[in-house]
Parts: C-alpha cells; sequence; structure tokens
C-alpha cells in the first residue's frame, strides 16, 4: 500500500545514515572507509575518505529533515555538515538559513563567526548585532551594522537596531536622528512611530514622545507592549484621566487580546503613579517590538518570526517578546516552535491568560479532554476574565458538550450586550452558540445566531462554511448557500473542509458530477476525514460508480468517524443509498416497487 512507503523510505535512510555516521577502526594511512565491493572490480575495495562520509551522512540527514518537514532536525543536521567543513560556503547557507527558521539564533552567531564577513546573509548579520546589544557593547552593534546593505524593512529594524546602540552611548539626539531616517516607503516610517517615541523617553523628552504615540495610535497601530508603555508614560507625567481613556475600549472587551490591558487599566484606576525607568534591555527589546508589530501585516510571515526571533534572542525571559512571538508561531502553525515560547511567558504576566488560551488549543490537537481541563483551570484562576470563559465556552463547544456550551456563550453574550459591544465584537460569541444549537436540533434558533454572525462578519470563511454547509444539509436556500460556500472557497482555497460542504452542496442539489470533481479535490487535500470520505462514497453511488462508492466508505469507517456515522455507514455499505425520486431512472425503480 502506498501508505507504507515513507516508513520503508525512512528505514533506508536511517540505515545509510546510521553506517556513514559510525565510528570505525582506521582503514588506511589515509583514514578511510573500506566498502568491499567495486562496480570496476568485484571483490577490491572501494575507499571513501571518512570526513567526506561524515559530511554526506550530515547532509543526507538535512535533506531528509526538510523532505518530512523537521525544521528543527534539519537545522542540526546542516550545522553539523558545516562544522565538518566550514569552509565550505553552501553548506553554510543551508545551515544558516535552516537555524534562522526555527530561531537558533546562537548558532546563527556561532557559524556567522567563522566565515568571512562578506558570506554572511543580512540576518546571520542583524543577529550578530543583536548579540552585541544584548552584551552592552554598543560600539561592536554600529561597526557590525554600518555599510550594511538590507532589503527596506531590514534596513528599518537595522537602523532603529543602531538607534537604540547610539543610546545606549549617550547620544540620544544622533539616536533620534537615525530612527527618524526617511526611507521612501510611508508604511515603514510609520511604522517606527512608537519606538522612535520609546527612544525620546530614554533621551527625557517625555512630551514629543507623548506626540508620536498619539499620532501613532491615530494611525489605528495598537501593539500591545507599545500601548501598555504609553500607558505607564501617561501616568508618570500625570495624565491619569487620558491613560484611562487609553485603556478602557482596550480593555473591556472580550477578546483575548484584550486581556492584556485589563491588569494595567486596574492600577490605574488604583491610583498607580506608573514607570517608565525600566532597564536598557526591556527599553529596547520593547522599543523593535513595536516596530515589528507595526511591519507585520504587510510583511510575510516568515520575515516577521525572523525578526521576532532576533528579540528573543536579545531578550530571553521578556514576556512581551515571548507571548508575541509564541502566538505568531501559533497563528502561522508552527505548533511545536510555539509551544516553548508560550510556556515561558510568567503567571504575573498581563499576557497569561492569552498565552494559556493559545497554549490549550495547541493542547486540543492532541488530546481535547486535558484541553479542557486546562480551560475549567484557568476560569477557576481568572473567574472575571471574559477571555478566559470565551476560552471555555469555545472547548465546550469543540468537545462538543454542546448543551453546556450553549448556556456559556449565552452568559457572554447577555455580559457583552449590558456593556453595549460592537457586532464586529460579539460575531465569535454568536458564531459559537449558533453552531452548539444546531447540533442540538434548535435549528431555527441556530440559523439566527449564525445570521448575526455572518451580517457582522460577511467574509470569514468558518462563519460562512458553517452556515452554507448547515443549509445545504437541509436542503433549505441551496441558491444562497452554493454562493456562501464559493464565497468561503475563494477566501481559503486550500481548505478541504470548505471544498467538501461545496461538494455537499453541489450533491444535495442533484449536480452529482460537478460534485464529485469538487469532492475528490477534497479528499486530496483532507484524506483523513471521515466525512469527505463519506460524502465522497455517495456521489460515487448516484453516479453509478458503487465499488468506488464502497471503497470510500469502507475508508471512511477507518479514519475514526462518529458513533452516528459508524452506524449510517455500515448501512450504506450493506444496502447503498435508497434510489432517489429526482433522477427518472430512480423515479421508475420508485414507482415499481410501490406497485409490486
Amino acid at each position: 500500500m502506498f501508505s507504507q512507503r515513507p516508513n520503508l523510505v525512512v528505514r533506508g535512510l536511517a540505515v545509510a545514515t546510521a553506517l556513514l555516521c559510525c565510528s570505525v577502526p582506521q582503514a588506511s594511512a589515509q583514514n578511510s572507509l573500506q566498502v568491499g565491493f567495486s562496480a570496476a572490480k568485484p571483490g577490491a575495495p572501494v575507499l571513501l575518505q571518512r570526513s567526506d562520509a561524515d559530511i554526506f551522512a550530515a547532509t543526507l540527514a538535512g535533506r531528509y529533515a526538510q523532505g518530512v518537514d523537521n525544521p528543527k532536525l534539519a537545522a542540526q543536521a546542516w550545522a553539523g555538515a558545516f562544522f565538518r567543513r566550514t569552509s565550505d560556503l553552501e553548506l553554510y547557507d543551508r545551515a544558516t538559513a535552516a537555524n534562522l527558521e526555527v530561531g537558533n539564533l546562537g548558532m546563527v552567531v556561532r557559524m556567522a563567526k567563522l566565515v568571512p564577513p562578506s558570506a554572511r546573509p543580512p540576518k546571520a548579520v542583524l543577529a550578530l548585532a543583536i548579540e552585541a546589544m544584548g552584551q552592552g557593547r554598543y560600539q561592536d552593534v554600529v561597526r557590525t551594522l554600518e555599510g550594511q546593505k538590507f532589503s527596506p524593512s531590514l534596513t528599518q529594524f537595522a537602523n532603529h537596531l543602531r538607534a537604540y546602540a547610539l543610546l545606549g552611548q549617550g547620544q540620544g539626539s544622533k539616536a533620534y536622528d537615525l530612527a527618524s531616517q526617511v526611507t521612501g516607503i510611508s508604511d515603514l516610517e510609520a511604522a517606527g512611530l512608537m519606538s522612535r517615541a520609546l527612544i525620546l523617553v530614554r533621551a527625557k523628552r517625555q512630551q514629543e514622545a507623548i506626540a508620536l504615540f498619539e499620532k501613532a495610535r491615530s494611525l489605528e497601530q495598537d501593539s500591545q507592549a507599545g500601548i501598555r508603555f504609553y500607558s505607564e508614560l501617561l501616568l508618570s507625567v500625570g495624565k491619569r484621566d487620558k491613560a484611562e481613556a487609553l485603556l478602557v475600549p482596550l480593555a473591556e472587551r472580550g477578546t483575548v487580546k484584550a486581556s492584556a490591558f485589563t491588569e494595567i487599566l486596574a492600577r490605574v484606576r488604583a491610583g498607580d503613579k506608573g514607570n517608565v525607568a525600566i532597564n536598557v534591555q526591556d527599553h529596547v527589546a520593547i522599543g523593535l517590538l513595536t516596530l515589528v508589530e507595526a511591519m507585520q501585516d504587510n510583511r510575510p510571515p516568515t520575515e516577521t518570526s525572523d525578526l521576532l526571533f532576533l528579540l528573543a534572542f536579545l531578550h530571553p525571559t521578556s514576556d512581551e517578546v515571548s507571548a508575541a512571538l509564541g502566538q505568531h508561531l501559533a497563528r502561522h502553525g508552527y505548533d511545536e516552535l510555539a509551544e516553548p515560547y508560550l510556556a515561558r511567558v510568567s503567571s504575573d504576566s498581563p499576557y497569561f491568560v492569552a498565552t494559556r488560551t493559545e497554549l490549550a488549543w495547541l493542547v486540543y490537537s492532541n488530546d481535547p479532554n486535558q484541553a479542557l481541563l486546562e480551560a475549567r483551570g484557568l476560569v477557576a484562576k481568572y473567574p472575571s476574565s471574559f477571555a478566559a470563559m470565551t476560552l471555555l465556552a469555545d472547548m465546550l463547544s469543540a468537545n462538543r458538550l454542546d448543551s453546556e456550551a450553549e448556556a456559556a456563550y449565552h452568559n457572554l453574550i447577555e455580559r457583552s450586550e449590558a456593556a453595549s459591544w460592537s457586532p464586529a465584537e460579539t460575531w465569535p460569541l454568536y458564531f459559537g452558540r449558533g453552531g452548539a444549537r444546531e447540533r442540538l436540533g434548535r435549528w431555527p434558533e441556530a440559523l439566527a445566531d449564525l445570521r448575526i454572525a455572518k451580517a457582522a462578519a460577511p467574509n470569514q470563511p468558518n462563519v460562512l462554511n458553517y452556515l452554507g454547509y448547515a443549509m445545504a444539509d437541509r436542503g433549505e436556500n441551496l441558491d444562497e448557500a452554493l454562493g456562501m460556500l464559493r464565497n468561503a472557497m475563494r477566501l481559503r482555497p486550500r481548505s478541504g473542509a470548505i471544498l467538501d460542504s461545496y461538494g455537499w452542496a453541489l450533491f444535495k442539489s442533484g449536480r452529482y458530477e460537478e460534485a464529485a470533481t469538487i469532492l475528490e479535490r477534497a479528499a486530496g487535500i483532507a484524506p483523513n476525514l471521515a466525512e469527505v470520505a463519506d460524502h465522497l462514497g455517495d456521489v460515487y453511488w448516484r453516479t453509478g460508480r458503487q465499488e468506488e462508492a464502497r471503497l470510500e466508505w469502507r475508508r471512511a469507517l477507518t479514519l475514526t468517524p462518529t458513533e452516528e456515522q459508524t452506524k449510517a455507514l455500515e448501512i450504506k455499505l450493506s444496502d447503498g443509498l435508497p434510489p432517489d425520486p429526482s433522477r427518472a431512472a430512480d423515479a421508475a425503480i420508485l414507482a415499481q416497487n410501490r406497485s409490486n
């Protein structure tokens, strides 16, 4: 079977690597390995230099790790190959790229010091500068970055890093001027506003800093670290009312992101005087973090990851950086890399609820029950946290505890309505309650909730998919359902679940040939979803491909279907599908059966 082939490949590569990497006695004065066969002369040994064999083994392991999507193993393997031959710049490039991908900046720095400066890629140069910054070697930061050529966004990052190094040398005016250099790209210049404001604070120019923070907020920049620092600045200069006005609309909302502002709002109301006299390392990390967060919407996710990894290397104990990096990695599917950064956020951090929420979803993919327990524990610890209660409602729904989930969402909706939240803020709650009500068989109420969610988020693919599928499965408003699902496919074309929904809506519309094409694509993208295989079997049956239908139904039974799906599949395997009265041939069969 095809599913067995990767195992054979893995075993073959593992054996080859083990043979090549193992320690063997010296075979000759050339320190070689003897292999007891030769194509040119049977029986004569083939001599391989052991250093070449070691490099081959390491590069083979690196290629294999990349092939099976194991970036950590690839990073280790390529670095191992490079250290066996540090003169090989191709190996250096591969090893650097692989270690940048997983955030192993210590290794990137170690390797960069072994090659000529001209061979170092831009992000390795930044890593060397970040190391110098973390060690307080400000002159080395400036020296490392001076004259280097970077892309526009990396130039902006490098300029601000140099500016903080100048600030560390007591050159506040030069630092601000460097961070204010015109790039010619308006988005990048705007992205630097909060970072420049932090430089001004360090240079004791508070009022100018407040003006820059105000400008950044007018451009809707919403760096959590930057806004929190700004609120501290307002408190420190006696502008308590302004600090509260800044924080209230951010803190008193139910999103996970809002949970970061609740603690400082409580301090504002308790009379706290604010503190901007933080240590240099914290100051630089927060300043550069505001820059990265402001740039991220216009940059590829991998570049944002690389810059956040640099900040984590600069300040490994920063809760702000760890939370931002962990959430970014999790949001883009790098769960294994995200977990340690999320887990290191301290329990007294304002980012704790947000990062524990993200961690709970990582746990859910392997152990839904444990994830639910963690959600309950978070609510027990933070009973007034709207974000924690929302996580619990979502976890109850994901674990199909629909009665409890419906009640939890209902309570959250009542609280949000009492606080006059906007539809843009409440639609996830209506979406969650609508899903729970639909699964409980309360379709009219569910439909009302789902339509509220769709009206508030008309281009949210999950909402379009759920509502479109629910209507199509009931045979209701099929044209509307097909339209929503086509829009969902446009927004998320590689989603097997959405393709399945669209294919099923075509099936329910009697468009069987079109449905077969779409469901075959869905099965190719999501081969492990029982529902997709079940639906594909149904469409094959309706198009006269009965044997293929039974193959798909049998395959669906191997893909952990629900108890209800299992029973339906067993009936279909025994009896097939009942005739379709909308098709002439099937209608004739039904008429014949009735006459008999």
